[in-house]
């Protein structure tokens, strides 16, 4: 019933908005004629059919409206600006063709009896001359107006950007570009965006895919655990992309495992016209104090006549990077456990190619090649100091490493059109690979296997302001008559000072790890048209997918304590502190005079040699398949999907128009791990196999009224899921007998994904100087979400404490959204130039968790069950733009705003990790010289937002870090 109210009351605010709006007036440009009796020379022509193009002085118009004048016979073109009419009438005709922010323009045509009428290239201009003004060729304004008019006229519940509007916005990374879209957020990494999230909602129920499948994933979320379905979206250049399409309602032809939002990135193919473009960048990263650089080219044309048309691009990006971090450990008693201090150095290489070919030797066929190859390097060294208030020790470890990821990608497919038409086949093939391992350091003296490499060394020491039982708290914490510190300035307050040579050589660490994933998949699509008002769409997929987790480590600890001399850390090369602008200047440096000068990176490097290694010194513990610690960490799997789904456009009306199908899906799973037993004779290791199979029917309707043309009310109706995470299918099963009551940790095959029913509403008002002003509510009823849950279960006779993901009953999420996109075109001179964007997204939710505790009295299991929020769920989210746009000059101001979501549910809410709001806010200029040149100017996290985390109170914090400012400046140059 709450539910039902939440539901009833956003929908109110959404329609007491648009209730303001004239519903029965007409735009005085109306683009689409009214239907009225109106009889046309000569006679419906079955095999009759009309094609075209509709482009402006720059390029194709995706989006636009065509029409036979005094009829409904229309189609809208497609992403390459095509469109196609059937069952035209026979005679003389009139086409409108009409494009939001466009003047309508009317082509004469004479339809023949079985004939194809090719009208060849139709070019708009603008629509007024106020608005020639604001932007000249190129300006964002066409950027947006293509967007819109793909949002207006799509019957579905998307947003779209164009590629010509991400290279306006400071983004350099597909994740970065994708933010700025109504009800998008990120998650970052180092200050980078690396996955998306729609609408709130946790990272693993978004899809992300490109052109049109499904993204191979390389890495899990920021905790490394390399076990979820998401894709980085830090290793796609934002250069490689032509188009961003973000369904929140998807539709039956789509991948189905999107609850949140499906987003599909489109790569270049072909241009419409000879294309030479080159990007050149330089700039700073401020907390590292280093360059960034970044280089792209673009090249592209079409010979034969046309009927060949090709397109390569490459790019290049390097930034250096810096990240300042304090993290805080605490007992369950809100005790500080620990406090580090860490300063990262880094830089990061991408290097994309993407290439794009197609032949089409006539207007009814067209073959198409895709290729795409990325290649990104992180290369990473940190200098961290440990405070152990409960070991009462200090330390500092050293670390550097690299990690690279490369991401391959091909397919081939073609479009077909029979009948004059009425019947299309589309069919693609295609793989993409993508693999994550270490690479080597350079300029390292470690001649071993490239490794991540970590050392460690620690001293005793006494710590000052501790209660009398030996703790130390934060001030929110504090018991009588105990002075705790503030949450952004904890002291270790040493008893005394502590310098290098006290600090003894502990441990290393040399950690390799690898990832992979392949995927193969197969697709044909077939569209039939018997009539302008009737569309049936049928097809099929498969995929494959095959992938490889593994992570071993080699463990070194320093015996020297106990069989040898100490080494002091004064034994080795050590370099000055990476100050890089400040530690932690943000809130005042307040650790400045406890930082010590860690070992330079080469020595490190020096300490992994082979013959250091064979120091008898040192006692090696290898963390591979054969250890029962990390066994359980090697695992890989095999998905075999088939899908197939069948629908129908229907246009009641010239108002009102139905897409209704079904999807069905079908999963094999098959994984294969290492099962750890403990026993009293110690621990045996097996290979484990497990398999399972489920079907999804997915049903979806969309249906779109159109009052007037300037408002489209849209409402859905889908069903979709998203399946287990692959750690959690995992089969591995580690049994433990040293403790009591026994424990099993295991993964769970049996896993049902969870499924949505999702129920949308969205209203649409267009205005007519390229704007818009946009509200809906959603709603998403869940069966079986996925959680870690701990239970107990009797196994001949004994009893166990059994912790594996398993399946919730039921929970919900709701919420509603609104945004404007608006120009100031009224005001006068200059001045209409101004403009501005926003966008709010509210959502909230729960889930019912079954809790399993054991009466410690009786013995007994007790089943009782908690309500708590979904985790990663954001309950707010906020885009903001102010743009100015005035002959050759563009800026832009650009907030993003993601709210606090649970990260981690632990022990009783106090001891919860929450993930802090974050706002940053970004600025973008350009200026255009003259056709062919452009210069631009970027800066990202103008004020410095830190990224935080915390234990159930925001001023209880569990890690802060700090990103400071980058910029780049540079020149666009279209040589034609």
């Amino acid at each position: 019933m709450k539910t039902t109210l939440r539901l009833l009351n956003y929908l109110g605010i959404i329609m007491v908005l648009f209730s303001h709006l004239d519903l029965n007036a007409q735009s005085a440009n109306s683009t689409k004629p009214e239907l009225r009796d109106f009889k046309v020379s000569g006679d419906i022509i079955q095999n009759s059919e009309i094609i075209g193009v509709v482009a402006d002085n720059l390029g194709p118009l995706p989006g636009a409206n065509v029409i036979i004048k005094g009829t409904d016979i229309g189609d809208v073109t497609d992403f390459d600006g095509n469109f196609r009419l059937v069952n035209a009438y026979a005679g003389k005709q009139t086409l409108l063709i009409s494009y939001l922010g466009y003047e309508s323009k009317e082509v004469e045509i004479n339809v023949k009896d079985s004939k194809q009428i090719n009208v060849g290239k139709i070019i708009l201009t603008a629509g007024s001359e106020k608005l020639d003004e604001v932007v000249i060729n190129g300006g964002y304004r066409s950027s947006q107006q293509k967007a819109l008019n793909l949002k207006k006229q799509s019957l579905a519940i998307m947003e779209v950007m164009a590629s010509d509007a991400i290279g306006k916005l400071p983004d350099r990374n597909a994740a970065e570009a994708v933010q700025r879209m109504q009800g998008v957020s990120i998650e970052r990494d180092h200050g980078e965006g690396r996955y998306v999230i729609v609408r709130g909602t946790p990272i693993a129920w978004n899809s992300t895919l490109m052109n049109g499948d499904r993204m191979p994933a390389t890495e899990g979320t920021s905790d490394n655990t390399g076990g979820t379905r998401a894709a980085p979206l830090d290793i796609f250049p934002s250069e490689m992309i032509e188009f961003v399409q973000l369904s929140k309602a998807i539709t039956p032809d789509m991948e189905g495992d999107a609850i949140g939002g499906s987003v599909n990135f489109i790569t270049r193919t072909a241009p419409s016209k000879k294309t030479l473009n080159i990007n050149l960048g330089y700039g700073e990263n401020f907390q590292a104090q280093k360059p960034v650089q970044n280089a792209s080219i673009v090249y592209g044309d079409r010979v034969a006549n046309g009927k060949i048309g090709f397109m390569i691009s490459g790019t290049y990006w390097n930034r250096n990077w810096g990240t300042d971090n304090y993290e805080v450990v605490y007992e369950d008693n809100l005790a500080l456990n620990n406090l580090q201090l860490r300063d990262y150095l880094g830089k990061r290489t991408t290097a994309g190619f993407n290439a794009g070919f197609e032949y089409k030797p006539n207007s009814n066929n067209k073959v198409y090649f895709r290729g795409l190859y990325t290649d990104f390097t992180d290369e990473e060294s940190a200098a961290e100091h440990t405070f152990s208030f409960t070991d009462s020790e200090m330390s500092l470890r050293v670390r550097h490493g690299v990690t690279g990821i490369t991401l391959f990608g091909s397919e081939i497919g073609g479009n077909h059109k029979f009948l004059n038409g009425k019947l299309g086949l589309d069919w693609k093939a295609s793989t993409y690979d993508a693999e994550m391992g270490n690479r080597k350091i350079p300029n390292s003296n470690y001649d071993g296997e490239p490794s991540y490499n970590m050392v460690t060394f620690s001293a005793p020491v006494t710590y000052n302001n501790l209660t009398s039982d030996g703790f130390k708290f934060l001030d929110i914490d504090s018991p009588a008559g105990y002075n705790g510190d503030h949450f952004d300035n904890i002291q270790p307050y040493l008893s005394q000072p502590v310098d290098g040579s006290q600090l003894q050589l502990d441990n290393q660490i040399a950690f390799k790890s690898y990832s992979k994933e392949t995927d193969y998949t197969g697709q044909l699509d077939l569209t039939f048209q018997p009539t302008d008002k009737l569309k049936f769409k049928a097809g099929g997929k498969y995929k494959t997918m095959k992938l490889e987790r593994g992570a071993p480590y080699s463990y070194y600890l320093y015996l020297g304590g106990n069989y040898g001399a100490p080494i002091p850390m004064t034994n080795y090369k050590t370099t000055e502190f990476p100050y890089n602008g400040g530690y932690l200047s943000e809130i005042g440096s307040p650790y400045d005079d406890v930082l010590l000068n860690p070992i330079d990176k080469k020595e490190l490097s020096t300490l992994f040699s082979t013959e250091a290694l064979s120091n008898p010194m040192l006692y090696e513990i290898n963390f591979n398949k054969e250890n029962p610690s990390s066994a359980g960490s090697f695992y890989s799997g095999s998905e075999n999907v088939a899908s197939a789904y069948v629908m129908s456009d229907i246009s009641l009306s010239e108002k009102l128009k139905v897409m209704a199908g079904v999807r069905y899906e079908h999963t094999y799973l098959d994984y294969k791990g290492h099962g750890v037993t403990q026993t009293a004779d110690g621990p045996v290791i097996e290979e484990v196999e497990n398999d399972n199979d489920f079907g999804s029917v997915l049903p979806m309707l969309h249906v779109k009224y159109m009052p007037t043309d300037k408002l489209n009310l849209k409402l859905a109706y889908t069903r979709t899921f998203a399946r287990a995470n692959f750690s959690d299918l995992n089969p591995t099963e580690t049994v433990s007998m040293l403790s009591t009551p026994s424990t099993i940790s295991r993964g769970n095959i049996k896993l049902e994904p969870t499924y949505s029913n999702n129920f949308d509403f969205m209203g649409e008002y267009f205005f007519e100087n390229v704007g818009l002003l946009s509200g809906g509510v959603f709603y998403k009823s869940l069966e079986n979400l996925i959680y870690s849950a701990r239970s107990y279960e009797t196994i001949n006779g004994e009893l166990y404490q059994v912790t594996q993901p398993t399946n919730s009953e039921e929970g919900w999420l709701a919420g509603f959204e609104l945004g404007i996109s608006k120009r100031f075109t009224f005001l006068p001179g200059f001045l209409s130039g101004f403009g501005v964007e926003a966008n709010y997204t509210f959502a909230d939710s729960e889930m019912n968790v079954p809790l399993y505790t054991l009466n410690e009295t009786t013995g007994a299991i007790e089943t009782s069950t908690t309500t708590e929020k979904i985790p990663n769920q954001s309950k707010h989210i906020f885009n903001s733009a102010l743009f100015y746009e005035y002959g050759g000059l563009t800026l832009r101001v650009a907030g993003n705003y993601k709210g606090e979501s649970l990260a981690v549910v632990q022990g009783n809410p106090e001891n919860y990790r929450w993930y802090d709001k974050n706002f940053t806010v970004d600025f973008s200029s350009s200026y255009k010289i003259n056709s062919k040149l452009r210069l631009y100017l970027e800066l990202n996290n103008l004020t410095n937002e830190p990224l935080r985390y915390y234990q159930g109170n925001t001023n209880r914090p569990e890690q802060t870090e700090y990103y400071s400012l980058r910029g780049l400046f540079g020149i666009n140059y279209n040589i034609f």
